[in-house]
This record gives C-alpha cells, structure tokens and sequence, in this order.
C-alpha cells in the first residue's frame, strides 16, 4: 500500500516555468482549500473535500479487495462486502485515504498553478463532515529572465603550441614519478603531510590527522602556502586567514621524483621515439584546450546569469545541490563543509531554475532518439528516472550552446595558466 507521504511528491521538480498569486481562499466543486502562509517560497494551506467521498473511496477499496478474497465458508469474489469492511476497516481506510489525498492534493496544484520544490509535509488531518489536510510544501517562485541574447563575455587569447606542450610533458613525467621522503626544508613543489586544524572562535571547525599539501597549490590559500615553505618535520606553524586559524603539524616531507623524458622513455609507453610522443601529446592538449575554453565560457555565462536574476531558493532545492556536491567530493556533512559549499549548491540551485525557465522560454528540447543514444553511449540501463534525469542534463546543455552562440565575444590577454583552470573546482554549472 502506498504511503499517505508518497502523495505528496506529485508535481515536485527543480524545473518550473512560473506561478501565480492565488486567493487565500476558493471553494469550488468538491475542493475547498484555505491557504494560511503564501510566502514566495514556502505555503501553508488546509484541503477540505466532503467526508463521503472518503466513504465512496473505502466502499471502492473493499469492492477491489473482495473480487480476489477468500474466507472460510465463502467462494472468491463472494465474501460480503459489509463482512470485509468490517475486518479490514483501518486498511481500507488508510488506502482511501491515501488515495482522496492523492487526488484532492493533484487536483489542488493543477488549479493553483503551484510547482513544488519538494514533497509537501503532511501536517495534520481531521475527520467529520469534511475530511481536511493541513499541508506545507516549498514552492519555485515566480519569476522572469531577460537579457540572455549577447551576453558580453570575455575569452583568453589561446595558449601558444611550446606552453601546452610543456605542460603535458610536465603532466607525463608527474604521472610516472614517485614521491620520497626527504629531510631538508619544505620548498615549492614539495608534499607537507601532517596534522591539519582550522579553528574559528577557539572552535576547532576541521582537523585531520594526515592531510597532505602541495606547496605552491593555487587551490590553497596564499597566506597558508607562504607558511609551508621552510617548514620542518615535527614543527607546528600556525596563520590568521580571515576569521580562521590554520594549523600544521608536519609529520614528514616528500618530493615529487620525475623521470627523464627521452626516446628511451617515449619506447616503454609505446611509441616509436620523443618525437612521436611529443606530436601525440600537442594534438591531446590542443583538442582538451578547446573543451576546456568552451566550457570557461559557459562559466562565464552562468556568473552573468546569475547576477542578472535574483529571487528566493526554496531551502530543499538548495540542500539537494549540497548533498550533491558532498557526494562528488566525497566528504561528510559537517558545520565547515556547510559553510564552504552551502553558497556553490545555492548558485546551482539558482542557475538550473535560470536556464530552464530559458529553456521552455526559447523551446530548447531534446528529442527521444537523443536520449536513447545517450543511454546506449553511457551503457546506462533505461529506466523513468534515468530518462528525465538525461533529459533534463541535455537540456540544459543544449541551452548554454544556445547562449553561447548568440554571446559577444571579446578576446583578452590570458592570466590563468590552463593548468590552473582545469584544477579549478569552483565550477557552478556541474
């Protein structure tokens, strides 16, 4: 038997196209609703239907249930229905109403015009003469976008052939090194593993027994970097960044041990000499440059859109995303990764309401045929879920090539090295 809360997850989605402000209160044929909080993103409503539709609907379920019951001294389909009503009341009950909830609760959101971000919280029901379902949901606001044709963005100047090469020589001999311990002073590029604390308001908000720093890691804050260099196994060094204390306690120092890139080394991955491999690796960077470029664009964009178009996020649309960006990250909820990611999840959040309100706005779909190649290219197992979920994703993608191609573009002097970027993990749109 379904659940009475299942009935509550009708309609929810993170994809709505807008809304309407109803009456506080409308009575229409056999559906009276009272809505007591209408806030932008959070109702608070009561449903009345008559009690004799519940009635109606137990008198459905004991009909359903006798055509395949069988009871001592009575033939299938032939138990009188007063005698099933009478043993199986609080099933049958429970199954009618789920089912008025179900339909009432539908037929409620289909005239309110309502899109929910999450399933509706149940919050009491009372029976007599009118059965009523006191219900909260969280709602996608209303809202517009505008001004997404000839978004001005801005495109570095593309890297010279010399320089991507030799980061991937760089990334080649990274990849086939080893690490060794060492005793001199930590320097740049160098591993400081040891105990890592961030504390704020002499409150410890992060410690780990083993982390492991590369010095020199853009990823790391600057103030920190500075303080690893130098630093000697088995001492503590200790920084103020912002509100926050940073503290380390080395336990050991490794450097990264390369190998010579030569046409030795170039022969025991499978190539004929350096040369060889060189070209293969100039032709991989030059074609991960250009993915890479699109996709700093589109990020672009998305920083552009953002800033354009602000309104409130139901609190449940948001904690998707963060649960989201935990899992991808692999890391536990705690009040530190709250407050590092708690603002990302909500600019996704945020951003995927954005581009599908631009999607239905400008018709963006995709077909079946697309999905189902996608399915077959992922060597996914076709399932609802599955379906929605690539059709939603290639919407959206499909919707930032659209702004893409109807962006102004403006090349500039690049500041960031592609390495850099490719590290970066402050990606909102993924």
């Amino acid at each position: 038997m379904a659940e009475l809360a299942d009935a509550l997850d009708l309609g929810s989605s993170s994809s709505w196209n807008g809304g309407s402000n109803p009456p506080p209160r409308t009575k229409g044929a056999n559906l009276e609703y009272e809505i007591s909080k209408d806030m932008a993103t959070v109702k608070e409503f009561e449903l009345r239907v008559p009690g004799t539709e519940l009635e109606n609907l137990i008198d459905q379920e004991a009909e359903q249930l006798r055509k395949n019951l069988k009871l001592n001294g009575f033939r299938k389909g032939k138990v009188p229905k007063t005698l099933i009503k009478t043993r199986y009341f609080n099933d049958l009950k429970a199954r009618a109403l789920d089912k008025l909830l179900t339909n009432t609760y539908l037929k409620f959101l289909q005239e309110i015009k309502w899109r929910p971000a999450a399933q509706a919280e149940l919050k009491n029901i009372e029976e007599g003469e009118k059965i009523k379902f006191q219900l909260r949901v969280e709602v996608i606001p209303d809202f517009d976008v505008d001004n997404y044709i000839g978004i001005e963005v801005l495109k570095e100047e593309p890297i010279p052939d010399d320089l991507l090469l030799k980061q991937a020589m760089k990334d080649l001999q990274e990849k086939y090194g080893h690490r060794r311990e060492i005793s001199r002073p930590a320097a740049v590029d160098d591993f400081v593993i040891g105990e890592f604390t961030i504390e704020k308001d002499g409150e410890i908000k992060l410690q780990e027994k083993n982390s492991s720093f590369r010095i020199g890691d853009r990823s790391l804050p600057d103030e920190f970097n500075r303080i690893l260099v130098g630093i000697k196994k088995g001492e503590t060094k200790e920084v103020e960044i912002g509100d926050q204390k940073y503290s380390i306690t080395v336990h050991r120092i490794e450097e990264q041990v390369v190998p010579e890139i030569d046409d030795a080394f170039a022969q025991k991955l499978g190539y004929k000499n350096l040369k060889e491999l060189k070209e293969k690796l100039l032709t991989e960077m030059k074609e991960n440059e250009k993915v890479r470029e699109t996709d700093e664009l589109k990020e672009s964009i998305a920083h552009i859109l953002l800033e354009h178009h602000q309104f409130p996020l139901p609190d449940s649309l948001i904690q998707r995303e963060y649960e989201k960006l935990l899992k991808d990250f692999e890391l536990p909820n705690s009040d530190s990764n709250k407050e590092r990611f708690w603002p990302r999840a909500e600019k996704r959040a945020r951003l995927n309401l954005i581009i599908d309100k631009i999607a239905s706005k400008e018709e963006i779909k995709i077909s079946e045929s697309e999905i189902e190649d996608m399915i077959k290219k992922l060597n996914l197992k076709a399932n609802k879920e599955i379906t929605e979920y690539l059709r939603i994703m290639l919407t959206r993608e499909r919707t930032f090539e659209f702004l893409l191609k109807n962006a102004k573009i403006t090349e500039r002097n690049r500041i960031i090295s592609p390495k850099e970027a490719i590290n970066d993990t402050g990606s909102i749109r993924h």
